[in-house]
């Protein structure tokens, strides 16, 4: 039995790809939700374990130019993750917003009795830098994302550093 080829031409391939969809190909920052929920969820896991280094490094390039791991790392520990659930994000261009629902609870060695874990939700910010995901800081009170210069004050500190002084 002999088979025939069939050649489709250019309108066939048009009407293939318009019936199968592009989605092979796309590029692959065509779907940032699921690379953006895969650092949300690399976040998280993370403060659960307790590896603040880990968490630091999925901040903003910008910001860990600004701020030391040292500095960062300073009073973090009182507050454990006990676990958390990504309920839903929306992208609009390279910023994302983020709503988690988190358990935690508070620790510290001067406390009278435990606290109770409690679930909180909040919405987090998180842009996307040459192609990869990055939680923005969020400060502990006010404005969780007040505007900074982190670029600015990543330069002054590195002034400080060179002429002798320390940041």
């Amino acid at each position: 039995m002999r088979r025939r080829m069939m050649t489709v031409g250019l309108p066939g391939l048009v009407l293939t790809l318009l019936l199968v969809g592009w989605a092979g190909l796309q590029p692959a920052d065509a779907a940032p939700d699921e690379s953006l929920r895969g650092r949300v969820a690399q976040y998280w896991e993370a403060r659960m374990r307790g590896d603040l280094l880990a968490t630091y490094q999925l901040h903003e390039p910008a910001f860990r130019r600004a701020v030391t791991f040292a500095a960062f790392s300073q009073g973090r520990g009182a507050a454990p993750v006990l676990a958390y659930e990504i309920l839903n994000e929306r992208v609009e261009g390279d910023t994302a917003f983020v709503n988690v629902k988190k358990q935690s609870t508070i620790t510290h060695p001067r406390l009278i009795k435990p606290v109770p874990p409690r679930w909180t939700e909040a919405e987090e910010q998180w842009i996307r830098v040459a192609g990869t995901w990055y939680r923005r800081f969020r400060f502990p009170m006010g404005d969780p994302y007040p505007t900074v210069d982190w670029e600015a004050v990543a330069a002054e500190r590195q002034r400080a550093i060179d002429s002798g002084g320390r940041p």
